[in-house]
């Protein structure tokens, strides 16, 4: 690592698991890196499995951060792994994403006097055991601030929580705008220009719900005899007993010819801008970015009212909220929207003002920064 970096403030960002793809989550922190940059900071994002997205660590570099790899073994090995970087810099703020590791990791820096230690809680917490309620409250003590990617999670987190609960706070993520033309996207991808096309981003496990997908799309085609319309899985990667889980549903309900399973792709805008009906049927969620980048390429999502959602989706305006684990409601919020067309570019068309409004990406990366005692507004 060149030296220079080592007198320059530094925050280290802390990811509990390794970039698959280059999606929205990747964009942040590279936005991040921008704006740390532009006012003479330096970034380091340190991951807990290897990343494989390459486009993204070359961005990255190509920006002037570093980036390591420090695999979670243990609290001990974590918080001396930890503990050393954040010796290595003038390390001024440290930031903890999706870490099971991130008790250690705020220990490293409280015990180095770091000024600013941040937490993001991007799931919708549980404090269904013990464990759990000791975990997010010992984070707690060792943060200046906790954040979480929805209102909901929030009123969540302070519920379960005993002590500092003034320390909790509401920073939504952002994504970045983009504009594609639609009729060379779907012709690059193959995609049907005569067919209502429904997407769907999510990784093959079963708190995404994409089963309950599939059976709304037993129901669209087998019950009410539509066939306008195909569904483009993008995701996978991750459990591979649940992918073939879901490939033994799609040939029980025999709707191979109403799937495409695109997998994981760096691609998203492009696959949203081809698509007409974006579909969120999740089990339960802090705040999808998915639904926030559906909602810039103009459409409508149908979703379900768990999490964050109902904050990135208003029912009845830019999509249709719909109860969990009902796959004839999804099945008839989707039908509803395949049917008319008016109604999916009203909806798309306020889905994207809404975006604009609360999950612009330069905007709230700002907001993130302000947590590192850093004011650039």
């Amino acid at each position: 690592m060149t030296s220079i970096y080592n007198a320059k403030p530094t925050v280290i960002e802390v990811i509990g698991m390794g970039s698959k793809k280059y999606g929205g989550f990747e964009k942040y922190i590279v936005e991040e890196n921008r704006q740390l940059k532009a006012i003479g900071y330096h970034l380091v994002v340190c991951f807990s499995l290897d990343p494989i997205a390459k486009e993204y660590l070359s961005d990255l570099e190509n920006a002037g951060a570093d980036w390591y790899v420090v695999p979670f073994k243990g609290h001990i090995q974590h918080y001396k792994a930890i503990k050393s970087l954040i010796k290595k810099y003038n390390t001024v703020a440290i930031h903890t994403n999706f870490s099971s590791c991130g008790l250690s990791a705020l220990l490293a820096a409280k015990q180095c006097n770091v000024k600013h230690r941040i937490s993001t809680q991007h799931c919708l917490p549980t404090f269904d055991s013990l464990k759990l309620k000791l975990i997010y409250n010992s984070e707690l003590l060792l943060c200046t601030k906790y954040l979480c990617v929805s209102k909901t999670s929030e009123n969540a987190m302070l519920d379960g929580l005993w002590w500092n609960k003034n320390k909790v706070k509401t920073e939504y993520l952002g994504v970045e705008d983009f504009n594609f033309d639609k009729p060379q996207i779907c012709q690059k991808y193959n995609i049907p220009c005569n067919k209502v096309i429904i997407t769907n981003i999510a990784y093959h496990n079963s708190i995404k719900g994409v089963d309950v997908l599939l059976e709304a799309v037993d129901l669209l085609v087998n019950k009410n005899r539509l066939k306008n319309f195909l569904v483009l899985q993008i995701g996978g990667g991750q459990n591979p007993e649940q992918t073939a889980f879901l490939h033994e549903l799609e040939a029980k309900y025999g709707i191979s010819d109403y799937i495409r399973w695109v997998g994981l792709t760096n691609m998203v805008p492009e696959y949203l801008f081809a698509s007409d009906i974006y579909c969120q049927p999740s089990r339960s969620e802090g705040i999808p970015l998915s639904i926030m980048e559906a909602s810039l390429a103009n459409i409508p999502t149908v979703a379900t009212k768990v999490g964050g959602i109902v904050e990135s989706v208003i029912d009845g305006k830019t999509g249709i909220l719909v109860d969990p684990e009902k796959p004839q409601q999804i099945a008839d919020a989707l039908s509803c929207l395949i049917n008319d067309s008016e109604k999916r570019l009203r909806m798309g068309s306020n889905a994207r003002q809404h975006a604009l409004e609360y999950f612009k990406l330069s905007t709230n990366v700002t907001n993130l920064l302000c947590h590192y005692g850093i004011n650039t507004k």
